[in-house]
Parts: C-alpha cells; sequence; structure tokens
C-alpha cells in the first residue's frame, strides 16, 4: 500500500473502491441506480450489496466530479414517472484506466504476499497439506486470470 494510502481515512478507500466498482460497471452501459447495487451484488457473488444510502450519495458526488452524467427516462411505475439513468463521461473513462492501472501493481502485491508467502509459512508450520491445496488454489486462479486476459485482451469487439 502506498504511504498516501496509510494516511487517509478508511471511509475514503472504501468509498475509492465502491468509486471504481461503479465505474466498471458503467462501461458496460448506462444504468440507473438499483441496477448497479444488483450488478455489484451479481459480480461478488452475493457477497456484497451497498446499501441504497451509500450509493446515491457516491453517485452524486460522481456526477458533481463529471465523472458520470445523468439522463431522465420516461418509465412507467416509477415515482416521478422518470427514471434516472447514469452513465460514464469521457472523464469518468480516463479515470477508470487510472485508477485500474494504479491498482495492478498493489493487487498483484497483495496477492503474493496472501497466497503465495502464506503457503512457505503454512509449510514451515507444519501445515503441509493445507500449503499444497492452497497453492493448488492459487495455481487454477493463476490459469483462469492468465486465460481470460489472454482471451478478453486479444479481443476487438467485446460481447455484453
Amino acid at each position: 500500500m502506498a504511504a498516501e494510502e496509510t494516511l487517509r481515512k478508511p471511509q475514503e478507500l472504501y468509498r475509492e473502491s465502491l468509486k471504481t466498482i461503479i465505474l466498471r460497471i458503467l462501461a458496460e452501459k448506462p444504468r440507473h441506480g438499483y441496477e448497479i447495487i444488483k450488478r455489484i451484488e451479481e459480480v461478488t457473488r452475493g457477497r456484497w450489496r451497498p446499501a441504497a444510502g451509500t450509493l446515491y450519495p457516491l453517485l452524486e458526488q460522481m456526477v458533481r466530479e463529471g465523472l458520470i452524467e445523468v439522463e431522465r427516462v420516461e418509465s412507467e411505475g416509477v415515482k416521478g414517472g422518470k427514471r434516472v439513468i447514469y452513465a460514464l463521461t469521457g472523464k469518468g473513462w480516463k479515470t477508470l484506466i487510472e485508477l485500474l492501472e494504479k491498482k495492478i501493481p498493489a493487487k498483484i502485491d497483495m496477492m503474493i504476499y496472501y497466497f503465495a508467502e502464506t503457503c512457505i509459512l503454512l509449510r514451515l508450520k507444519g501445515y503441509r497439506e493445507e500449503a499444497e491445496k492452497l497453492c493448488s488454489q492459487l495455481r487454477n486462479g493463476i490459469e483462469k486470470l492468465s486465460m481470460a486476459v489472454e482471451r478478453n485482451c486479444e479481443l476487438d469487439v467485446l460481447k455484453w
């Protein structure tokens, strides 16, 4: 973790992670707030569902920052008759790229620390079988990631 990140408040780091996830989700297509919440729940396989009280203030902040824009679309069954749809701006796309470029090295370093180096510790403390299981899961994850990078980074057009 960079020195400047250790000086930041935990809620700022949390909001930045949520901001990155929102930008990534809106990169797929414009969405309304509930769709964003459902998509976060989907991509985290049900492990996380941000509260509306967390999401909507952040969306408003992102609009003020110029990262996303709002479109009000006629919609039946919605209070006021209009649904608020959020979409990335050019600045939002650039910010998403910058955030991901910053996060890749840090995430890789953390994965090495948590998983690969833990295998060494497990073996040293007599947990050889558990170390082998963890390393096997890590190898499988690396293989899946490698295949996804090769497959997705070579495509000219992604299909959503």
